[in-house]
C-alpha cells in the first residue's frame, strides 16, 4: 500500500523522499489535504520527459503542475530517480496503485 506524503513535506526533504521513492517506495503527494500526484520508483524501459530534481526544492510548484498532467522522470545527476505522475482517473483512496 502507498503512503502519503504532503507537498511541505516533499519540499524539505526531497533528497530522503526521492531515495525512499527508488528504492521502491510509493507516495500519494497531497496539496492542502487532497491527493495530487504519485511519487513512484521508475520502471524499467519507462519513457518520460526528463527533469532535474534540483526543480523540488528550486521550483515544486510546477514540477508538481507537470507531474499532474503526465508523467516525469525526475532525476539526480542524469540518473533516474522517481517518477511523478497523475493520478489515476478512477483512483479512490485505499486503492492499490
Amino acid at each position: 500500500m502507498e503512503q502519503t506524503i504532503p507537498t511541505g513535506a516533499l519540499r524539505r526533504q526531497p533528497g530522503i523522499c526521492l531515495a525512499r521513492a527508488s528504492k521502491g517506495e510509493t507516495f500519494v503527494v497531497l496539496r492542502h489535504g487532497r491527493p495530487v500526484a504519485i511519487l513512484r520508483p521508475p520502471r524499467e524501459g519507462e519513457m518520460t520527459e526528463r527533469r532535474s530534481a534540483t526543480l523540488l526544492w528550486r521550483n515544486m510548484r510546477d514540477l508538481l503542475a507537470e507531474g499532474r498532467r503526465k508523467a516525469v522522470l525526475i532525476t539526480w545527476y542524469g540518473v533516474g530517480t522517481a517518477v511523478i505522475e497523475p493520478l489515476p482517473v478512477e483512483w479512490r483512496p485505499g486503492d492499490e496503485l
